[in-house]
Order: C-alpha cells, then structure tokens, then sequence
C-alpha cells in the first residue's frame, strides 16, 4: 500500500511507495503517470458559473515510453494532464478524505506531516465517477509558472465533502498564509 506526505499545510499530497512507480492514468487513450493530488478551496474551476466549496487536482504527466525518441519529461512541466474533481457540500463527509485529512498540519510551523500508513486508494474513487463523463479542454497550470499545454479533465460527477473537511483545510490554509484561508486562483475565461 501508499503512503502519503503533505508537501505542507496547503492541501498538497504526494504519493510516497517503494518503488519510483506511483500509478497512471489513461486519458484521452494516453497513458499518464500520476505525479500528485491536491486540493483547492474553493473550486478553481465552475460547471455553469457555481463555484463548488473543494475541488481536487490528480496531476498527471506523459507517460516517458509513449514520448519516444525525446528525453526524459520527469521533473519537467511539461506534458502534463488534470483529473478535476468537484466536491459539493453534503452532511456527509467523504469517507476517503476522511483517512488522511485529519492529518494536515494547522500549526503554519510544520511544513510537513509525518508518513502516513494509511492506504487510500485513489484510483477506486476515479472509477466510480469517471463513467458518468468528464469536460475536457487544454489550459494552463493554475499555479506559477502557469505552464500551458495541459490537459484538463473535470469529471462530471461530483463527490460529497462536509464543512468540517472544508473548515480543517481552510484552517491549516489561514494558518500557512498570513490568514489566507483560500488557495483558489480567479476563474479564467
């Protein structure tokens, strides 16, 4: 099984194995190699103008062996695909955040969480919703260096979230960033 460290208190998990393997992803019929999953509050991205209270980015990037003849793409940004998924607000907190969330550091002196044991499997989530479809068009990182030429793939199917998974995101976010309890950029056209 996976183990999971936060890259810090802004909602960024790496997944940690054994082995330099993490997982992939096919998308679009390319195949992807999961590089990190993390979460934004509220949602960078809207369906129809809502904006959803949490939304989660798997990073992904090209697959070295189906660029051929080219070097290496790991440690570049480039090549590099999104599975979005959008969490609406629910009494029912969801059950996978649930493993780890706890975990985040809320004091902005601890950069990063001890490993976790906990297994939490990812791809079983992305199964489950991927069949009800995805929106996809090509954009930018949404972070600096806002690299563009990327695949975004926001899944129709939202997953459920309750405030307190929200709220310990939002506090480990203020506490990090000078009371700054969001780390969404502005929606682009």
């Amino acid at each position: 099984h996976a183990k999971y460290v936060s890259a810090g208190p802004g909602g960024q998990f790496v997944k940690q194995t054994t082995e330099a393997y993490k997982g992939h992803s096919y998308i679009l019929n390319q195949k992807y190699n999961f590089y990190q999953v993390h979460w934004h509050t509220p949602s960078e991205n809207t369906i129809n103008g809502e904006f959803f209270p949490l939304e989660a980015h798997f990073v992904h990037q090209l697959d070295d062996g189906a660029y051929l003849g080219k070097e290496s793409l790991v440690g570049t940004l480039s090549h590099l695909a999104v599975i979005g998924v959008m969490y609406e607000l629910s009494d029912e907190c969801d059950p996978d955040l649930d493993l780890f969330w706890d975990a985040f550091p809320i004091d902005s002196s601890k950069a990063r969480m001890a490993p976790s044991e906990v297994a939490v499997n990812f791809n079983d989530m992305l199964e489950d919703i991927v069949k009800d479809g995805f929106y996809h068009w090509d954009g930018s990182l949404t972070t600096p260096p806002c690299t563009e030429g990327v695949s975004w793939n926001l899944m129709k199917q939202r997953l459920k979230v309750c405030q307190r998974q929200v709220s310990r995101l939002q506090e480990a976010l203020g506490n990090s960033q000078q009371g700054v309890t969001v780390n969404n950029r502005v929606v682009q056209p």
